[in-house]
């Protein structure tokens, strides 16, 4: 089986005179709501380079993101941290919001959902060193279980009874575990690169944002 865990962002844009798109769920009517989100995104100053991870998505890879909307993606997260007492900087330590598509075999089985954001890739490192108990990376989520050298996501018996949006294409599925860790290390590898190219970004705008890799990428609650 090729396991792949790809890093992705939640970009999302609404813009009072852009209208709605009257028929949903996006991953149903993907035309309409490509649309949508081109328009809302070029109107926010985001790139005509921006595309999604699929057609009609909010959701977008992490390696195809240029230093143009990357830029635009830092101080859209300093300003929702901005109050009358700081600048926003001081207080910039969430990751960004997103996480990790895992794809089985070329299809998306299992999406970011509600909450999931960069720092999860902890959450999926934890299942390869015995932590599947824990397995939190937004909900809902599925329950994991081991067994034996596989991981095993069960996305029916679940703790939150919400659904999964995008719904997902199986009830059960069992990964091997040395598989799931390749994965995961192929996600730090581009997570890296990621976290170099905010670092580059940080110097040449000079936005004097310390650690704003760890920052941005994994959350990290110190930055000395």
């Amino acid at each position: 089986m090729k396991v792949e865990l790809i890093p992705v962002l939640e970009i999302f844009n609404s813009n009072e005179n852009i209208k709605l798109p009257d028929l949903g769920p996006s991953w149903k009517y993907k035309d309409e709501w490509e649309t949508y989100h081109y328009l809302c995104n070029k109107a926010d100053g985001f790139s005509e380079n921006l595309k999604s991870y699929t057609k009609g998505s909010w959701l977008y890879k992490v390696d195809e993101i240029s230093d143009e909307d990357l830029l635009l993606l830092i101080y859209k997260e300093i300003e929702t941290q901005q109050t009358e007492e700081n600048n926003g900087i001081e207080d910039l330590a969430c990751s960004f919001s997103g996480g990790y598509v895992l794809r089985l075999d070329d299809v998306d089985v299992y999406f970011p959902q509600c909450c999931g954001c960069l720092a999860d890739i902890k959450e999926w490192e934890g299942l390869i060193s015995g932590k599947t108990r824990s397995f939190y990376p937004g909900h809902p989520f599925p329950r994991v279980t081991e067994n034996e050298n596989k991981i095993r996501f069960d996305f029916i018996d679940i703790e939150i009874r919400e659904s999964f949006a995008p719904p997902v294409p199986v009830n059960i599925v069992e990964i091997e575990k040395i598989d799931l860790k390749l994965a995961i290390a192929e996600a730090n590898k581009i997570l890296q690169i990621f976290a170099d190219q905010l670092i580059k970004i940080n110097e040449k705008e000079n936005l004097s944002i310390s650690n704003i890799d760890r920052r941005l990428i994994w959350a990290d609650e110190e930055f000395d």
